[in-house]
């Protein structure tokens, strides 16, 4: 029998992993703390699906700990992979359209870490 891992996607802070992910400095363990509800369930993965675009260099980020993935994004490419991956927001699920609501109050000309967690 093997233990449950648990994969989770979220937005955090950006200000311990964008030196790591410029190239700056080496990778930290652990991962960014969250400022974001957790990305909710969905009909695909989305944990795979942001590692998978971080590996694919459509997100500019990399792997910073043992089961950490961390991208820089700007709230406009957090809109575009909800979009891809939840679809149209016009019937969204309540942690979904908390979410959504989440992303838009971001500052438009900041960056943010987008974290895809396992544990």
């Amino acid at each position: 029998m093997t233990a449950a891992r648990y994969r989770d996607v979220y937005i955090g802070g950006p200000d311990l992993v964008a030196p790591v992910l410029r190239g700056h400095m080496p990778a930290i363990e652990g991962a960014p703390y969250r400022i974001s509800p957790f990305f909710p369930p969905c009909t695909g993965d989305i944990f795979a699906e942001v590692v998978q675009r971080i590996h694919g260099g459509l997100l500019t980020g990399r792997q910073t700990a043992a089961a950490c993935w961390c991208a820089l994004v700007c709230p406009d490419e957090i809109v575009a992979l909800l979009d891809d991956v939840y679809g149209a927001p016009q019937d969204d699920p309540p942690p979904l359209q908390a979410l959504r609501r989440f992303v838009a109050a971001l500052p438009a000309d900041c960056t943010f870490a987008l974290v895809a967690m396992a544990f």
